[in-house]
């Protein structure tokens, strides 16, 4: 009972910070908290409590394996009928889907969402299996313990007949939730998401209540208070404020500019553009935006945002988490999980607030919980916590309500889904009560400015893009090149220019690759040569990463990389040369050029590879992305300068948007407003694979070697907790040397007792050069790998 009051508790606190905009916010909470106070009644049968009491682990594994003992079910027929019980007193529910969307909350709190038909389809179909099991269950129920019980949890919220419940569903709820059918199909045609979102707040509410009451007691979980200043002090402290000449000056102008506004920013336009170009502090303006808005929120409106900063590449995550954490400790803030959270697939599952450092499992429900005040993570986080249905990445949806949510580089997001974000971030925003940031160079049409629906934060936007002129940049798409020619043209420029560092940014590992032996070839004098792609291990492509943006020295840098270089990547190239890519890709990798204008004007080339079948972008990319990148390229002649990038931009997106299809955003909006859960977690996909993958271990020294033994050591381990809490503590080492490769090229190196591939060290002449990463040919048939 105590565990039900909490998380009924927890739930109403929930949806009453989160749901504050919604028309029906009070009945929201009370169903919120029942919901939360009747997750569990199914284990209150003698079935499930003889369960718990048995010690002989064999003897447990029958008990729990017997239908009668499961309480999902019994649990959510109650869930079902007190909330039908308590809207019959004239509550407002003017979805009328708040029975439906709380059973399937409860049914599904230790599974993963179906779509809503197909759980009202499966439990009819079965009612003759069920119905028996039901009887059953609860002619084993203490009625009078269960009586009090309820009295106790729900009496202030709902008047409830014990009996009387009981009656209902053994004879009617079934039926009920049959009758359900045709209002779900009624919801479909309304092409309506704001019940997505509501159903999905509900289930978050109950995920993080349950997971917090039963893993996370006597964790400190007091929120934390940032200054508002924050970025000022750290600015004022390292000298950037000074500077009013070059490209520094026009940093500070932008700062001062942008968060001048937002002191005064009207907090009805929730939805802001933080548009300027490349390499201008777009990353520590934002964060100073966002830290003032979260100010204001708290003094004017009574809430304290979380912000959440995503990217779309784990290339920038640290790099930006590096930044965040260098900010707060230089105003004395201790930076650690409470107040800044570094969370995607691969992170450290290490959770350190104060002086105390949580066990694995504790810290884990604490990462998969946003329970910080500034979260750094991805794009595949954040959509697909928003975009889902299953449960871990659920659980934190109800934080991103009350947020500032900053999308970094958020030309990424492919356009296929420009119109579902729009409707379901727009959503977000104004009925729940959140703020988004969106920081780019290149700034899609998800948002129309014209329409109001978004605001600029800077006041005159196209004037720093005109005062910079950095780069020129030379389109050399007349035809086609081979590899060879290509490569003998990079040749003459790298003994052309000794003095310049070289980017080469490839489309396709295998190329990438070739391209990085013919530059080794030449045996160039006083040249670091560096290759990036992801076959190479995580901690050999950060540490080049790290090298390139901070070694300085006599020797210039010449780097070959796939498209993971192009967003946020913090390093400055004097020549670059770019694959044919489109557009906002072409503009973000030359945002790498000359960044810090330590040049007069940097040069970036694009060129269209191919190979003996065909240009190397189709194994890639969107044809329709590379016609209008073409169509604008065309028009603009042989030299474009950089203040022309803007206008350049603006029109290949008004391209994208005049001619993009959004059949993908609206079936996944039909998905949504029908509550098809289910199949909306197998359709959404931000990443598209090119074909199935496996994770492969490289032994590449002596410390993969001992983490290796670890893995394998722990795989033996008969403990499943014991086994789950070694593996949590050492995922992040294991990743350091993971990389990901197609199935059928990998498939000899797959290990059935360990899985996941493994090269050792005996094996790398066979399978991976330290250099260049995996070799696909001796791998297997050969292709061209992103």
């Amino acid at each position: 009972m105590d565990h039900l009051r909490k998380v009924g508790e927890m739930c109403r606190g929930t949806v009453a910070e989160s749901a504050r905009n919604l028309d029906n916010v009070r009945v929201l909470e009370d169903v919120a908290y029942i919901i939360g106070a009747t997750h569990d009644l199914g284990k209150a049968t003698g079935f499930f409590q003889e369960y718990l009491g048995e010690m002989d682990e064999r003897k447990k594994q029958i008990l729990r394996s017997r239908e009668t003992t499961k309480h999902g079910l019994l649990s959510s027929l109650f869930t079902y009928a007190v909330v039908r019980k308590y809207l019959e007193k004239g509550k407002s529910d003017t979805s009328g889907a708040l029975p439906l969307i709380s059973f399937i909350a409860v049914r599904r709190h230790h599974g993963d969402l179906t779509n809503a038909l197909d759980e009202i389809s499966e439990i009819y179909a079965e009612r003759e299996r069920i119905l028996p099991v039901l009887e059953e269950q609860i002619s084993r129920i203490d009625r009078k313990e269960c009586r009090e019980m309820l009295r106790a949890l729900l009496g202030d919220v709902v008047d409830l007949d014990l009996d009387h419940l009981i009656a209902y569903i053994l004879r009617d709820a079934l039926k009920d939730v049959r009758h359900e059918k045709h209002f779900v199909r009624i919801l479909s045609k309304r092409n309506d998401i704001l019940l997505y979102f509501v159903a999905q707040l509900l289930y978050s509410a109950l995920l993080d209540a349950d997971k917090t009451d039963a893993g996370l007691e006597g964790v400190d979980l007091r929120r934390v208070e940032i200054p508002s200043d924050l970025v000022d002090r750290y600015r004022e402290a390292r000298g950037f404020s000074e500077s009013r000449d070059g490209i520094n000056g026009m940093r500070n102008e932008i700062y001062n500019d942008a968060v001048g506004r937002i002191s005064v920013w009207d907090l009805n336009s929730r939805i802001i553009s933080l548009n300027v170009p490349t390499g201008t502090g777009k990353t520590l303006t934002s964060l100073a935006m966002a830290l003032r808005l979260r100010s204001r929120l708290m003094d004017q409106c009574g809430i304290m945002p979380r912000i959440i900063y995503a990217l779309p590449f784990l290339s920038i995550i640290d790099q930006t988490c590096d930044v965040f954490e260098d900010v707060l400790e230089s105003a004395g803030i201790r930076a650690d999980s409470g107040v800044l959270l570094k969370h995607h697939h691969l992170s450290d599952i290490a959770y350190r607030k104060g002086e105390e450092e949580y066990e694995p499992d504790v810290s884990l429900l604490l990462l998969e919980g946003w329970n910080s005040e500034i979260v750094v993570t991805t794009f595949w986080q954040l959509f697909h916590t928003i975009f889902s249905n299953r449960n871990r990445r659920i659980r934190k949806f109800s934080r991103l309500a009350n947020s500032i949510i900053i999308l970094d580089e958020v030309q990424a997001v492919p356009h296929r889904y420009w119109l579902l974000m729009r409707d379901a971030l727009r959503t977000l925003c104004e009925r729940f009560n959140s703020y988004l940031i969106l920081v780019t160079a290149t700034q899609p049409l998800i948002f129309n400015e014209e329409n109001g629906e978004i605001g600029e934060a800077v006041s005159n936007k196209e004037r720093y893009f005109r005062a910079l002129n950095r780069i020129e940049l030379h389109p050399m798409i007349d035809a086609p090149m081979r590899l060879e020619d290509f490569e003998g043209l990079l040749a003459g420029e790298l003994h052309g220019n000794p003095d310049r560092d070289f980017l080469i940014v490839m489309n396709t590992i295998r190329s990438a690759r070739n391209v990085y032996r013919a530059i080794e070839a030449l045996d160039l004098d006083d040249t670091d040569l560096f290759y990036l792609s992801t076959h190479v291990v995580p901690r050999d492509r950060m540490d080049r990463i790290r090298r390139i943006r901070e070694e300085r020295g006599e020797r210039r840098k010449v780097t070959v990389s796939t498209q993971l270089i192009e967003a946020g990547v913090d390093i400055d190239a004097d020549v670059v040369f770019r694959d044919l890519a489109p557009l906002d890709s072409i503009n973000q990798v030359a945002g790498r050029c000359n960044r810090n204008l330590s040049r007069e004007r940097g040069r970036v080339s694009v060129v269209v590879l191919r190979d003996e079948r065909m240009e190397l972008w189709k194994y890639i990319y969107d044809g329709f992305l590379i016609s209008k990148t073409l169509d604008v390229l065309r028009s603009c002649g042989r030299c474009i300068e950089e203040r022309e990038i803007l206008e350049l931009s603006s029109r290949y997106f008004r391209a994208l948007r005049s001619g993009m299809s959004d059949e993908t955003s609206r079936e996944c909006m039909k998905m949504l407003s029908g509550l098809e859960f289910g199949d909306l977690g197998e359709s959404f996909r931000l990443i598209e694979e090119d074909e199935p993958r496996v994770d492969v271990f490289v032994e590449v020294d002596e410390r993969a070697a001992e983490v290796w033994r670890m893995y394998r050591d722990l795989r033996s381990e008969r403990d499943i907790w014991e086994r789950r809490r070694r593996y949590l503590s050492m995922r992040n080492a294991l990743s350091d040397y993971v990389i990901s490769v197609p199935r059928r090229i990998a498939k000899n190196l797959l290990m059935e007792d360990q899985g996941l591939g493994y090269i050792s060290m005996d094996e790398l002449p066979q399978y991976y050069d330290r250099k260049t990463g995996f070799k696909v040919e001796d791998a297997g048939e050969g292709s061209m790998i992103i």
